[in-house]
């Protein structure tokens, strides 16, 4: 009688990765005490000053007189629009309207940088939370991905230097940081108040809808048998569409009409005026420099030492940490999606008639950075773990360079 051969024991099959350990709860606050210490250290503690273009104060303090355009003009009226004699700011009204409490109280002289610094760490610590609850918990990309967006973007000069152009700017990015935070957590009007106040700061908020969809739809309850699905649609879009209402009305009081936002009143230089004369607002005439100006520009040599660009310059040298955004493997199911969104969000300024002038790095390039660091996050989970610190460390002192310059050659 033949011997019977036991039969194979079947592959026991490989043990899930194990789970990472939720971040340390301090690590928030560390990160915002570090950003903080940097910002102080880079403009010597100066925080408590107004910046020279605070036009959001000049508007505030006109809305608490009851009107639209300024009562006070300054020697320079940079990019204001001058219409039937008067003159209008015209960037989005709610950074102004936040500062109102304090303009009523300090006027003219209102702390506009400080203002500023607030809104950037609370844009920062929603980021930290953006990233822990898409991306998950591990400590030392949080860290890599929090570093950067708050000291390898324009935050990292922009915050405590203030102005207008960034005041809008950044307050439209902690907008979206927050409100892709609520769409990352199931909240559909919460998400959708929050970039409805995004659009009447910096309309381009508005284009970050997408992901903010698919990240609510992803957390939508599973539909009963043969019920439909629900959708968040109607809670995201109704204060959006509300606000852009608003912004109509807005414009057709100061301007006779809801489109017209004022920006071809400017009061901009002769060579910008002829680009918009040559070619209007937006046009593909612009892309290949705009293009290159994100991607590629270099710092000059000037007297033996690299000087930044006045035009800013490249962000694979600013901001290298978004380079991980193309790392190869197999990608985390919001990566793509991500990515399409940058690239709809990057578009309007990709056209525009002007490339940001006078800064470092390139500021319109957070329109769409959150999303792109949220991407190189993910990604960067799949590169070599030196690789992070190294581009976000690199990210850090770049940024630090480019505070110094700011603040030497444009002082408040």
């Amino acid at each position: 009688m033949a011997s019977q051969r036991p039969a194979p024991r079947a592959a026991s099959p490989a043990p899930p990765p194990p789970a990472a350990a939720p971040a340390p709860a301090w690590l928030p606050w560390a990160l915002l005490a570090a950003t903080l210490a940097a910002w102080l250290i880079g403009v010597r503690g100066d925080l408590l000053r107004p910046s020279i273009y605070a036009q959001d104060t000049w508007l505030a303090d006109a809305l608490l007189h009851g009107q639209l355009h300024l009562r006070h003009v300054p020697d320079v009226p940079a990019d204001l629009a001058f219409w039937q004699n008067r003159y209008f700011v015209v960037f989005g009204p709610f950074p102004a309207v936040l500062l109102m409490p304090l303009v009523a109280v300090r006027g003219l002289v209102t702390p506009d940088v400080l203002v500023l610094v607030i809104t950037a760490l609370a844009g920062v610590w929603g980021f930290y939370q953006l990233v822990r609850t898409v991306v998950g918990e591990d400590t030392g990309l949080l860290a890599c991905a929090t570093l950067t967006f708050a000291l390898g973007t324009a935050l990292a000069y922009g915050a405590p230097m203030g102005g207008v152009w960034l005041h809008t700017q950044i307050t439209a990015t902690t907008l979206q940081v927050f409100a892709l935070l609520a769409a990352a957590r199931g909240r559909a009007w919460g998400c959708g108040v929050l970039l409805g106040l995004g659009v009447l700061t910096r309309p381009t908020v508005a284009l970050a809808a997408p992901f903010a969809w698919w990240l609510l739809a992803q957390r939508m309850p599973a539909p009963r048998k043969g019920a439909p699905r629900p959708t968040p649609l109607w809670g995201l879009l109704t204060p959006v569409t509300a606000s852009m209402l608003v912004l109509a009305l807005y414009n057709a009081m100061r301007f006779g009409d809801p489109l017209d936002g004022g920006y071809l009143k400017q009061m901009i230089s002769e060579p910008l005026a002829f680009r918009i004369r040559e070619h209007g607002q937006f046009s593909l005439a612009f892309f290949p420099e705009n293009l290159f100006g994100t991607l590629l520009r270099p710092p000059l040599w000037q007297k033996g030492a690299l000087v930044p660009d006045l035009r800013g310059m490249g962000l694979p040298l600013t901001t290298p940490f978004l380079l991980l955004a193309l790392w190869p493997g197999k990608r985390a199911p919001f990566e793509a999606r991500a990515l399409a969104n940058c690239a709809l969000i990057a578009l309007p300024a990709l056209l525009y008639y002007n490339d940001g002038s006078m800064q470092f790095g390139n500021r319109f390039a957070l329109d769409w950075e959150v999303l792109g660091l949220l991407v190189a996050t993910s990604a960067a989970r799949r590169a070599p773990r030196w690789l992070p610190w190294t581009l976000a460390a690199w990210g850090v002192v770049v940024g630090a360079w480019g505070l110094q310059w700011f603040r030497s050659a444009f002082q408040r």
